[in-house]
């Protein structure tokens, strides 16, 4: 394998972490992956234009906001994420 071959793929990689985000919120909030891919690199271009409508209306709007999260504070995005299936083991150990 060249070493062209290996930093073509580890981009792609490093493309596709930095997706996850944009993806996990699609799937909370039953939005099409491909609107969240676009709030995504909307938010990552940091335009300082209007924000387009599509994502003010209905599932969009939790969903822009849980990814707006994720791009600028990505710690309390992995945090909290990590903090919901923790929080029943925490409490059940409490009881114990």
């Amino acid at each position: 394998m060249s070493l062209k071959t290996f930093h073509t793929r580890a981009a792609q990689s490093l493309a596709g972490l930095r997706q996850v985000p944009a993806r996990i919120a699609a799937r909370i909030f039953r939005v099409d992956q491909a609107l969240a891919l676009e709030m995504h690199a909307w938010i990552s271009q940091a335009v300082s234009g209007p924000l387009p409508e599509t994502f003010m209306h209905g599932n969009a709007a939790p969903c822009f906001a849980l990814i707006s999260i994720a791009a600028r504070k990505p710690t309390v995005f992995w945090g909290a994420l990590a903090a919901i299936p923790a929080l029943p083991l925490l409490l059940g150990l409490r009881w114990i």
